[in-house]
């Protein structure tokens, strides 16, 4: 029984992946979007836009290494790897979300992205 049960989990957890991963670049490449329209109304600094350029390379250069990398060799480094490229990912969003806002708006976002961070330690550490 349990056995016919697998491949049904198995194709839902996958297609749930899926439909993350195409959520997340949907959201990314908006914000993006949002961000360099923001930036060509106005006459701003690129400092914010800079720092996100510079977290989409590490990102993208610790997605690269993770994957090529022999996981049977270093299977810790592959997943610290991918998941410090996930947490980076989150970060450049909420840095490129909160490029358009006003400062008020900027720091509810903020605290937003801090309460995550803090519900991921209390989950992670302490259960």
């Amino acid at each position: 029984m349990n056995q016919e049960e697998d491949p049904v989990d198995n194709s839902h957890d996958e297609r749930e992946k899926e439909w993350q991963k195409v959520l997340i670049s949907n959201c990314f490449t908006s914000a993006l979007q949002i961000a360099l329209h923001f930036h060509q109304i106005t006459d701003s600094k690129f400092d914010s836009l800079h720092l996100v350029c510079i977290l989409v390379a590490i990102i993208f250069s610790c997605l690269f290494v993770s994957h090529f990398i022999n996981p049977a060799k270093f299977p810790k480094t592959s997943k610290v790897l991918g998941k410090v490229a996930v947490f980076l990912a989150a970060t450049a969003l909420f840095i490129t979300i909160s490029i358009p806002f006003p400062p008020g708006v900027k720091w509810a976002t903020w605290i937003i992205y801090s309460i995550s961070l803090l519900v991921i330690a209390i989950c992670n550490f302490c259960y």
